[in-house]
């Protein structure tokens, strides 16, 4: 699961204080600011969460009718301070300490893939400035100057997938105090979220819809002259840096001789001077559906060629070529666009994720439209915006069993 994976709720994050329930009611009457500290660093702490509370009623009882000051931030990024019921402000705390705790228990492995960054812009265009050289090799001493360094611009946009969910308390779930529906509820906001953006990611990563054979949106590789395929076995497609394209036709996993055939063809990559791309072992890894683990963790494992006698295995433990188990990449999503596409590269150098808004969480108590109209006592709604976009094309290398793309299968 992705580190820093948090929802902030809207309250301003307050000191961390021992909760007494017992005192909640003429804590919140006569030190109102206290009693938002209190609440809000008992749910940064842990020790406050929607599953830990046993009568909602009662608390509803409590606090629905004491006012309270807290301080949220606007859209403008302006903090302002507003009066609301003590009720949601100790219940929304503690669905989003709930809802925290849902979305850090779902496996992820989007972010191994993607770098992330955050832009507010609806479409962001990236330019890449590639170094171009004279290809000059040596300069004499009486020559006039040395040659000046140009540069070119590439450029690409990424766009922007608005989404979100809510639930909803209504007085009658507060009179019954159906604590097990509303945890679940509660739980559901956090592990949708998670699961929604892992398969958008992974959905990107692979170009299941822009490099099927009739392209279409969304494409993750959108270069200001037009959005395209990603991936291609087309010699100098999707661009001439990426000479022998970068799709490998009939490559099923077997053995390292696949291993090898991936290799061969990230290998031949171009940089914009027209020199082979090198890329950082460290950063090099192996995507694999769950169907083919098995069978890359054999050849990873094996110091010998199997069925060859004592040939070492350039792909074995003490190979030239070996990638450890910790960067061999995999999940049952993977199988649900393919169960034999894997990928050979580095996914980090050419794809980026931009969130334009985080995850996002708001509280709504009695005093609202919605309590008038149908008694909804609270509401809870996680909100997010997040987009991926490829950067570049030579980075890595997708090889399909055949020559059906992942998303015609």
């Amino acid at each position: 699961m992705e580190t820093g994976k948090i929802i902030h709720s809207n309250l301003m994050r307050g000191q961390n204080a021992r909760l007494s329930l017992g005192d909640l009611r003429t804590l919140a009457r006569n030190e109102p600011d206290e009693f938002v500290m209190k609440v809000q660093g008992a749910a940064d702490s842990g020790k406050l969460k929607l599953e830990k509370l046993r009568n909602l009623k009662g608390l509803y009882a409590a606090l629905a009718d004491v006012r309270v000051n807290v301080q949220m931030e606007d859209m403008e990024g302006i903090v302002r301070s507003i009066g609301t019921s003590a009720f949601p402000v100790l219940t929304g705390s503690a669905v989003v300490a709930q809802i925290n705790d849902a979305y850090a228990g779902v496996e992820t492995v989007g972010q191994e893939l993607v770098e992330d960054f955050e832009d507010n812009k609806k479409v962001t265009t990236l330019i890449n400035v590639h170094a171009l050289d004279k290809n000059i090799d040596e300069v004499k001493e009486d020559a006039d100057d040395f040659p000046e360094i140009g540069t070119e611009e590439e450029g690409v946009t990424i766009q922007h997938k608005r989404n979100g969910r809510k639930f909803t308390i209504k007085k009658e779930v507060l009179e019954e105090n159906d604590m097990p529906l509303l945890v679940t509820k509660a739980n559901a906001l956090g592990i949708i979220p998670a699961e929604w953006i892992e398969e958008q990611t992974i959905s990107r990563v692979y170009d299941e819809h822009g490099s099927k054979s009739s392209g279409a949106e969304p494409y993750v590789y959108r270069p200001i002259s037009g959005a395209t395929a990603l991936y291609s076995a087309t010699a100098n497609t999707p661009g001439t840096r990426a000479p022998s394209g970068n799709r490998y036709n009939s490559n099923a996993l077997v053995d390292e001789a696949n291993l090898e055939n991936a290799r061969v063809r990230l290998a031949t990559m171009l940089n914009a001077r027209g020199k082979r791309v090198t890329i950082p072992r460290s950063q090099l890894v192996i995507m694999v559906p769950d169907a083919l683990v098995d069978k890359v963790l054999k050849v990873v494992n094996s110091e010998y060629v199997p069925g060859v006698y004592n040939e070492m295995s350039n792909w074995g433990p003490l190979g030239k070529w070996h990638i450890p188990q910790g960067r061999i990449i995999s999940s049952p999503k993977f199988d649900d666009i393919s169960a034999s596409c894997w990928h050979y590269g580095a996914p980090k150098l050419q794809f980026k994720r931009k969130w334009k808004l985080r995850m996002e969480y708001v509280s709504l108590g009695m005093e609202t439209q919605a309590y008038l109209d149908s008694r909804v006592a609270f509401q809870a709604r996680v909100a997010w915006d997040v987009e991926i976009g490829a950067v570049d094309y030579c980075y890595l290398i997708q090889n399909i069993s055949s020559t059906t793309a992942p998303g015609d299968e």
